[in-house]
């Protein structure tokens, strides 16, 4: 069925949208598309304090604005933003922030982004190019309901009284309401920071729906979800039956009328789902919602992890790629769902971008949208609306294909998913790759979390922690840790000369293997929630810096 057979859909609302043909247009001449994004967001910002100390009424060309404002991590910005943040106006934009989006880094001091209407309004107009292709490729999932995981918008306020938080939160409260009757729960889920209450509600809600598509941004919350659905299954059947939600999962206070519209008495579902239970001995996904049509998460980096371990919840349905985005932009909209590339978002932001191995060797040269190869790694930098200019994100992308004369890039890693202790240089992609192997080499389905942190010693050594399968009940037997450890150490070696040749010369010694209880790293989710981070963007890494995640499970006590 076509969209054009709907009667009333998302996809006709998109349809009707006029910035779908300016992405399209922009795709045949993306150097034209760049510079005029450049244009723009100088000439609005020319007045801003930055504009004036940085001499953008003087900027008639990209040349000339490489030589006026130097490329810059945030600290750069940080002046600017804290005066925002006490109220100063007219500091990195003439338009006014009116909120904040925190970062999730996982040690560094939180950043404060902030966002304007013109930036929103670039941020926007990215995601509904990207909704408009999910809808025009999975046309069914139009007539049910969209599970969608977000954070939430308002974690609190800075001295001037605007409200920081997660920017999917915000978006999702914005939309339409031709849009949000399309959603299965409420915003105001998004408000609960207890990680068990909020996957429960979740669950009890979209357990009575004709759910068809599930959005978020991380692989893993989609596993959490199903490892939830699994151990909760009794309690969700009853609360169904009796249009009831389990005292331990009760919403705050303040937040219970946005809930109660969704719980009613369901006795016709519940049986079905006790039959589905009772046949299969466990719930999944897959049984509770067959319609489901697509899935949309990162699937760049370190996250094909989590994305393998997804069919045997979810059936092997499509997964599309979420994008390629962050607080401080979007950097890709994907259209397909091959690969986890997306189309550069040229019509939203100004990017730049350096050669890896210009970047690791100091040489910054850099490169715009039409200088881009097919396979080249690049660290890519941001200008937007927002009043980031020339902003290192620290990111690698990798270009793996074009849309038209425009590329497709992926995410990669981190600029400092790499430990290096000894000079081994080790690196996140290599890690999984590791990873991978070992697992496949051993069967070991049941390892559902890993992370790698370097253990500084006499000499030092990689320590992989890992958590089993949350509904297993056995351990791994000492000779299977050890096959582990021989597999993944020796993958190791075969990717990287450099760890080959410290291991050899034993100045790193063999990797540990520390099996962590069942539940640590929902409560490492729930400690960076609790920190701030936004639960749905909540990433733990495959490798670690030294003392960052053994120094966060010693605050567990594990």
């Amino acid at each position: 069925m076509s969209l054009s057979n709907l009667d009333v859909s998302i996809g006709q609302l998109y349809r009707k949208y006029t910035h779908i043909k300016r992405f399209y247009n922009a795709l045949n001449d993306p150097a034209r598309a760049q510079r005029d994004k450049l244009k723009q967001i100088i000439e609005s910002n020319a007045a801003s304090r930055f504009g004036k100390e940085h001499n953008f009424s003087a900027v008639q060309s990209y040349a000339d604005y490489q030589s006026l404002v130097p490329a810059s991590s945030y600290e750069y910005f940080r002046p600017y933003v804290e005066r925002l943040k006490k109220g100063e106006g007219n500091q990195l934009t003439c338009e006014e922030p009116f909120m904040f989006a925190t970062t999730s880094g996982t040690t560094a001091q939180p950043k404060f982004v902030p966002i304007t209407s013109a930036h929103l309004k670039d941020y926007t107009h990215a995601f509904q190019v990207h909704n408009y292709h999910l809808i025009e490729s999975f046309t069914e999932a139009a007539y049910g309901k969209f599970l969608i995981i977000v954070s939430n918008d308002e974690e609190g306020r800075v001295e001037s009284g605007i409200p920081y938080g997660a920017v999917s939160g915000m978006l999702n409260r914005q939309q339409p309401a031709i849009i949000r009757r399309h959603f299965a729960v409420p915003y105001e889920l998004c408000k609960i920071k207890d990680v068990d209450i909020k996957y429960y509600l979740m669950l009890r809600l979209a357990a009575a729906q004709h759910v068809t598509a599930i959005l978020g941004c991380n692989p893993s919350s989609f596993l959490l979800l199903a490892d939830q659905l699994q151990e909760r299954a009794e309690d969700i059947i009853r609360d169904l039956k009796d249009g009831t939600i389990h005292p331990d999962y009760l919403p705050p206070e303040p937040l219970r009328a946005a809930f109660e519209p969704y719980i009613k008495p369901a006795p016709a579902r519940a049986r079905a789902l006790e039959n589905l239970l009772e046949k299969h001995g466990k719930l999944t996904p897959q049984l509770v919602w067959p319609a489901l049509s697509c899935l949309s998460c990162w699937k760049g980096g370190p996250m094909s992890f989590y994305l393998e371990r997804l069919p045997e919840f979810f059936g092997n349905i499509p997964v599309r790629d979420f994008g390629y985005m962050s607080s401080e932009g979007r950097g890709s909209i994907p259209i397909t769902d091959g690969g986890a590339g997306g189309v550069l978002a040229i019509t939203s932001h100004f990017f730049e971008f350096v050669e890896e191995e210009d970047m690791e060797a100091g040489n910054m040269r850099f490169k715009t949208v039409e200088d881009l190869k097919l396979g080249g790694r690049y660290y890519i930098f941001f200008t937007t609306n927002a009043g980031l200019y020339r902003y290192n994100i620290n990111d690698l992308v990798e270009v793996t294909g074009f849309c038209y004369k425009t590329p497709v890039i992926a995410f990669v890693r981190k600029g400092g998913g790499v430990s290096s202790i000894t000079g081994e240089k080790l690196t996140e992609e290599q890690v999984l790759v590791a990873l991978t192997q070992a697992v496949k080499q051993l069967n070991l389905g049941e390892l559902s979390h890993f992370t790698c942190e370097v253990e500084l010693g006499y000499p030092p050594y990689y320590c992989c922690y890992a958590e089993l399968d949350a509904m297993l009940n056995r351990e791994m037997s000492p000779s299977l840790r050890d096959a582990f450890i021989r597999a993944f150490d020796g993958a190791l070696r075969m990717q990287n000369p450099e760890y080959e040749d410290k291991r050899a010369s034993k100045r790193l010694a063999e990797p540990r293997l520390k099996i962590l209880p069942k539940g640590t790293y929902r409560k490492l989710r729930q400690q960076r929630v609790m920190e701030g981070a936004p639960e749905a963007q909540v990433k733990i890494p495959l490798l670690s810096s030294p003392q960052s995640f053994a120094g966060r499970l010693a605050l567990l006590e594990v």
